[in-house]
């Protein structure tokens, strides 16, 4: 009887074996040689797509750390840069003029009698209420004088002017820093994502069989068990490659 051999060997080179998930369990006078190929076929499609997914995976590995290493950078850069901004701000500050002069001794007596005026409500007796009105009063009135002998010099606009060229150095530098905050905040949702890693579970280790088919195409025998490769010849000899395998069916069952 003619009896006709399939090898679904095309596969095997380009397919790893790793398990025996999901085996076709091909039924001996049963499965079909069309049946078997489409089979075969279609886990070649799906090793394919496993193939462009583990690619896919890879390459968002590799965005995601470029990502990171770029945010740790420009982090970095944001450190040194506020770093650099308060150093210059804390020189600017040393700079101004530091000397009282007679407005800001005004303006410290002024700021006297006012904290000393919020502990009047404290006082306990009516004396001690008229003390310490008293010495509000006192210092109110040294303010006044001081103030009528008191001229604004450049040496006060000097000090003035520097005090607020400092206090805008630092609204620059919290500005500097919320707009950063604010880029990080935007940047966030461009981090690339990294899904699962893609898995195939692969039975292909079954297209290292050989397979014998009869006259309607179904399947007779199952030649040779996956992994056994030390079977003989008519002639005795060892059978151990792809091309041993041919050559033997190709002369006993092909003729």
């Amino acid at each position: 009887m003619y009896r006709k051999i399939c090898f679904f060997l095309t596969l095997a080179s380009t397919v790893p074996v790793l398990s025996f998930a999901e085996n076709p369990n091909f039924q001996e006078g049963q499965t079909t040689a069309p049946q078997m190929r489409q089979y075969f076929e279609g886990r070649k499609a799906e090793y394919n797509q496993y193939l462009a997914d583990l690619a896919a995976y890879n390459l968002a590995i590799v965005e995601q750390q470029e990502w990171d290493n770029r945010k740790n950078q420009e982090d970095r850069t944001q450190q040194q840069t506020q770093a650099s901004l308060q150093t210059a701000i804390n020189q600017q500050s040393q700079e101004c003029p530091q000397t009282q002069t007679c407005q800001q001794a005004i303006a410290n007596l002024q700021t006297q009698a006012y904290l000393h005026s919020l502990t009047c409500p404290q006082a306990q007796t009516d004396q001690e209420l008229l003390t310490c009105q008293q010495t509000v009063a006192a210092l109110q009135y040294q303010a006044y004088e001081q103030s009528l002998t008191c001229e604004y010099t450049a040496e006060d606009q000097s000090r003035q002017t520097c005090q607020q060229a400092v206090a805008d150095s630092q609204a620059q530098m919290q500005e500097q820093a919320a707009e950063y905050a604010e880029y990080r905040q935007d940047q966030a949702g461009t981090r690339p994502v990294v899904g699962q890693q893609p898995t195939f579970y692969d039975n292909t280790a079954e297209l290292d069989k050989a397979y014998i088919f009869d006259e309607n195409q179904r399947l007779e025998e199952k030649v040779n068990i996956v992994g056994e490769r030390n079977m003989t010849d008519e002639r005795g000899n060892k059978i151990n490659t792809e091309e041993d395998v041919r050559n033997y069916y190709t002369r006993n069952y092909r003729n």
